[in-house]
């Protein structure tokens, strides 16, 4: 038997732990990452409306028009119940469109008259310039009753009352 004196001094290579692939996954992320930027910018000169909703046909609105806001169709509505309410179809003229005012005052007047009790909803889009809203509620405390007010947008954003119908017989 052989014996040995002291602990082998042979020395071994150091082993290097594996290497791992991070580099090659980096690059790869930002090769992609810059791909996408690179396809977008092509786009975003070539077909400048790719990122718009297609909810809209592109004919409906001008490119430097603003989208309209259908909140305003229920704000106007509650001027003109408001102004029925209150007996004041002046009120409510004055939320009218230049050439509505008389229609909208007399409007007010017949609906205070039949003491109607009324509620807007579903403002919804017809045209470019013009929201519809559904009135609902009575007339004369029972007879239900349904009407609908136009909300037109008029030069500079401003919004107006364009029409109520139908207007209920005093």
């Amino acid at each position: 038997m052989a014996s040995s004196a002291g602990p082998s001094q042979q020395q071994y290579p150091q082993q290097q732990p594996p290497k791992k692939g991070n580099g090659l996954l980096i690059g790869l992320i930002a090769g992609g990452g810059a791909l996408v930027v690179v396809v977008f910018a092509i786009l975003a000169f070539v077909a400048p409306g790719f990122l718009l909703s297609d909810s809209k046909s592109s004919s409906s609105t001008d490119a430097t028009q603003t989208p309209l806001q259908l909140n305003w169709g229920p704000v106007l509505a509650g001027k003109f119940i408001l102004a029925v309410f209150g007996d004041e179809p002046d009120k409510a003229a004055e939320s009218a469109c230049a050439d509505a005012k008389d229609k909208v005052r007399q409007a007010a007047k017949e609906y205070g008259d039949r003491n109607a009790s009324l509620s807007a909803k579903d403002p919804r889009e017809v045209s470019p310039d013009l929201i519809m809203v559904t009135m609902t509620g009575t007339l004369d405390r029972t007879e239900p009753h349904n009407g609908t007010m136009e909300v037109r947008r008029e030069a500079g954003d401003k919004y107006c009352i364009s029409s109520v119908s139908p207007v209920p017989a005093g």
